[in-house]
Parts: C-alpha cells; structure tokens; sequence
C-alpha cells in the first residue's frame, strides 16, 4: 500500500519499536530477493512510549550504531508507524478513479477521522468494487498524526537518514509475508474454483509493547488493528513473582526461560489470548462467515518457547512462526544462519518497509 509517497528506490527498512531499531535492506535476485544488510540495535527503556520519542539521544545514538553495523549502501528509509499514531479505516465510497478519489478524500476522511485533518497525513488505496454492488468501492483509508511523522524525521535527520517512505507496520507484515507465500492470482482462483470460498489467514506481530494484526482473505486486507499488549506484560509479570528489576526479568525471559514460574505464563497466556479474541471478535462481527482458519505469528514475542502451541491450543486455530528471512538468499559469509533463523520472525515489519524500495 502507498503511503505519503511514491516509488521510492534503494530503500532500507527501518522498525523502530519500544525496545529495538531493527533495519534490513534487500536486493533483487535471481529469484526473490538477497538480504543485504541487517542490524538491531536495543534501546534504553522508556526511549519511546507508544509511538512518543521521549530520549531523542538515546534513539538518535541507536541509529547511528545500526548504520556501523549494517554498513548499508543508502540513507534514504522506509518507515513503519503503528498504535495510537494511526488510523485505518475501511470506508465504502461510490465507484471512481484514483485520480477521482485524490479531490474527495479529505472530505470523507473529515467523517472518520477524529482529528482535525491539517494534524495528520492522509493516504488511501482502493480495494475494488463490491461484490453484490459494483457501482459502490471498498476503501481503506489511512491517517497518521503529523507530529509523530515529524518526530521521527527529527532523529532520523540526526543520525543522517531520510524517510522517503511511511508505511503502517500491520501492511508491512503482508508485503513481507507476500515473499513467504506468494498471493494466488485471480484466474488461479476461478480455473481451482475457489475464488471467494474458505476462511480468512491472521498476520500477528507480537513485539514488546503492541500487537500488529492485519487478517487477510483472499489475499486483501479484510480487517487490521493495533492493541498495546506484548512481551513486556510477561517480563512484568516475572519481576514481580520473583522480585526481580525489569532488566533482571528480561534476562530471566530469555536465558533461563524454564525457571519461571508456571502461573506466571499463565497469566501472560490468558492476558494474550484475551487480547486476540477481542481482536477476533471485532472481525466476526462482520465477517462470520469467513473465520480465521490460521494464525501466523511474527515478533519478539515469537521466540518465547512454546508460544505458538500455546495460542494454538488456547484459541482452537491453526497456528505457525514465520521467519522471512528464510526465504531470502543469504551469504554465509556475512550473516550467520542460527542467528538469522533465531532473529527473523522479529524482523518482519524491517523486511517489509525493505519490500517498499521494489514497489511498481
């Protein structure tokens, strides 16, 4: 999906959540794409709080440490913005062109939008006509407040980087899992006869802080949201069952895993599938009749052990992790394969911005 800007070329993604800067830049090749370079590069906690800079340095120093590391070869970015920075909303118009569209968006969006429309950027993309009435579009319309846009480009300009590109992270999910699993084409579709038949596939991204949920069917947005909700909740929960500081739970997390105590997962386990089911919920309530057959699992979050058999089993739905780097061509070389298999579910949302830099 287009967002504040057209084909940009020679793009590096960049994710910057809570707790990590996460870039990657791709290239063409033979078939797919060569990863490039990559980096991540933790942040001080409190750095960011939903979607506000608060410690510009400390971001500003982060970016400069993951351009050492990567070495890319350009400067100009794609960036991902999520949570209470953005709104998307599906909206039904009369059918017309793009061009047609451009001069009456501001007004349609002016009904959806609870801000007044000079504090946000506004961009949109037409997902076809309905199918019981093509004289009437879907729509998905998509805002983004414009102080939070311009903060990060603050810091961006600082480390000397240039957001040429802005994108919401749950549409980044679906341009990187699109490498993963390539959409079906229409008249694929109509020859095995299953064109608008079966349920509906759920990209989840669970990072530190927030959920990235984008449901697709058929291979087009049907529903995304964004909840504030994430691996924190569970290092919270482990620093206050066995008195530890948040940076001793963090450590517990992830180095001595099978210590913690069970009521702890359990807590974090029914607070998660709480949040899904909402989530869920919100999306039956207008398409019931296209379910949600199978839940892809993306983010930080992906590597807690045994995370997807629990959602699996909690939620009765089919669950996997995705990793997209491996389906990109690597160099031994240059990356080490336990690490990139160990870190690339993380990465989705970077690999997606890195996809906007081969747009059409």
């Amino acid at each position: 999906m287009d967002f504040f800007y057209r084909k940009p070329e020679g793009l590096m993604g960049l994710d910057i959540s809570s707790t990590a800067i996460k870039l990657v830049e791709l290239a063409p090749a033979r078939s797919g794409y060569e990863l490039k370079s990559m980096a991540t590069v933790p942040l001080p906690r409190d750095a960011i709080v939903e979607n506000t800079i608060i410690d510009s340095m400390a971001v500003t120093q982060a970016l400069l440490d993951g351009i050492e590391v990567a070495r890319p070869s350009t400067r100009n970015v794609a960036l991902a913005v999520s949570g209470n920075a953005v709104i998307i909303k599906k909206v039904t118009m009369l059918t017309s062109t793009e061009f047609d569209l451009e001069s009456q968006i501001a007004y349609e969006a002016d009904q959806h939008i609870p801000y007044d429309i000079d504090d946000v950027f506004l961009d949109f993309q037409i997902l076809g006509p309905l199918p019981d009435d093509p004289e009437q579009m879907e729509v998905v319309l998509v805002a983004c407040k414009r102080d939070v846009v311009e903060d990060y480009q603050m810091v961006l300009n600082e480390a000397g980087l240039q957001a040429k590109c802005v994108d919401c992270s749950v549409f980044c999910l679906e341009n990187a899992f699109e490498l993963i699993e390539p959409p079906t084409s229409k008249e694929t579709e109509d020859l095995l006869g299953e064109a608008d038949e079966g349920g509906a596939i759920a990209l989840l991204n669970i990072g530190a802080s927030m959920i990235n949920i984008n449901i697709l069917r058929g291979g087009q947005m049907s529903f995304a949201r964004d909840q504030f909700f994430g691996g924190n909740n569970l290092t919270e929960e482990i620093q206050k069952a066995h008195n530890l500081s948040f940076n001793a739970a963090e450590r517990m997390k992830l180095d001595e895993f099978s210590a913690i105590q069970p009521d702890v997962l359990e807590h974090f386990y029914v607070g998660l599938t709480s949040e899904l089911v909402r989530s869920l919920d919100f999306y039956a309530a207008n398409s019931a009749e296209y379910p949600v057959e199978k839940l892809h699992l993306t983010g930080g979050c992906a590597l807690v052990p045994g995370i997807a058999n629990e959602i699996e089993q909690r939620l009765g739905i089919e669950t996997n992790i995705v990793n997209p780097f491996s389906v990109l061509k690597t160099s031994s070389r240059k990356f080490d394969a336990d690490y990139l298999e160990n870190i690339g579910p993380s990465m989705m949302v970077s690999t997606g911005l890195a996809l906007r830099g081969f747009d059409a």
